[in-house]
Parts: structure tokens; sequence; C-alpha cells
């Protein structure tokens, strides 16, 4: 009996310290990452616009290139692609707003 009480102390213990480690990686990930800038990504979606049932479009970033993609339940389809940002500066927040 006091070998089973051991057993079962000793496996929660290890339940509790990997909880730890579990909860610890992902406060980490989810809270340092985008602080220290961690998160790199080299495409960036700017805007959406929804059309109607599952139908949208959307404004992505990918380096120095902008993306207008139409986006349904099958298919993402290439609208237009620019090489500088399409609306002008003061416009640019109110975009970034609607996200």
């Amino acid at each position: 009996m006091e070998m089973f009480l051991g057993l079962l102390k000793m496996g929660g213990a290890l339940l509790i310290v990997l909880g730890a480690i579990a909860t610890t990686t992902y406060l980490a990930k989810r809270f340092l990452y985008s602080r220290l800038g961690l998160k790199n990504s080299p495409i960036q979606v700017l805007a959406t616009s929804y059309l109607g049932a599952k139908k949208e479009i959307a404004l992505i970033e990918v380096g120095e290139r902008f993306l207008l993609v139409g986006v349904t339940p099958n298919q993402i389809s290439l609208l237009t692609e620019m090489d500088k940002f399409p609306l002008n500066p003061s416009q640019s927040f109110r975009i970034k707003e609607a996200v």
C-alpha cells in the first residue's frame, strides 16, 4: 500500500511539473514572441472584407508586394498584384483597424 501511495505522489508531482512546463511554454510563445519581435512572418493579412456567405477578399503583404485575393470555401484566387501600397498613408490606419 505504501508503494502505491509513493507512486501516486510521484505521478502527481510529475504531472504538476509537466503542466508547469507546458504553461510556461504556451505563455512564452503567446506573449514574449510578439513583444520581442520574434514573429517574423513574411506574410501579413492587412485587411479582409466579407462579400457574402463564406466569400471574402483579402489584402495581403508578401515581402514588398501586395496581393488582393478572393477567398471562397473551395479556392483562393489572385485578383491583382501590386508593387506599392494601394492607399495613401492616412487611409492605411483605417484598414488596420478593420481587421
